[in-house]
């Protein structure tokens, strides 16, 4: 999507890469950017949004487009840095957009179980006895599991590669 909006006139994207990922190692190596335990501060959400903020900033002035609007976008892990990063530079973006971004999927927040609760009420909207069938099948999964040859019948019966 970030691509098919960039043919729009007077429209410049700009993909900005992560510190540590791809071709954007810090101190020349990999080797000396992953082994010195003080480096490692560089390599988080929130030095990456600093990097991105700065980058911006100083990308608008050098192409003499300070009043330039600017929206932030990603998908999983760059929609969770778009979103913090309109969160905390407000002043930087007018607006982010965020694509499979589990930005509240963190244990204190978010119950570990509701992927698999709301996947179960769906099953269940739609069939009592799938619903029944599914939820019964889990504890024939776990005695199955704890017998001798268990595991190697289940793997050949769901074709699960060894």
């Amino acid at each position: 999507m970030i691509f098919e909006i960039g043919v729009v006139p007077s429209l410049l994207v700009w993909v900005f890469q992560h510190r540590y990922y791809g071709e954007s190692i810090p101190y020349g190596s990999e080797e000396i950017a992953y082994k010195n335990v003080t480096t490692h501060g560089y390599l988080s959400s929130a030095q990456a949004s600093a990097d991105y903020a700065m980058l911006i900033i100083d990308l608008k002035k050098n192409l003499s487009a300070k009043d330039s609007p600017v929206v932030v976008m990603g998908g999983s892990y760059g929609g969770m840095l778009a979103t913090w990063f309109r969160l905390k530079y407000p002043h930087v973006c007018i607006g982010a957009l965020a694509s499979s971004a589990p930005i509240l999927n963190f244990a204190d927040i978010t119950s570990p179980y509701s992927f698999n609760n709301i996947v179960t009420e769906d099953f269940r909207s739609e069939s009592e006895n799938c619903y029944k069938v599914i939820k019964n099948s889990w504890q024939k999964i776990q005695e199955t599991a704890q017998q001798p040859g268990g595991l190697e019948e289940l793997r050949k019966s769901f074709r699960i590669c060894p």
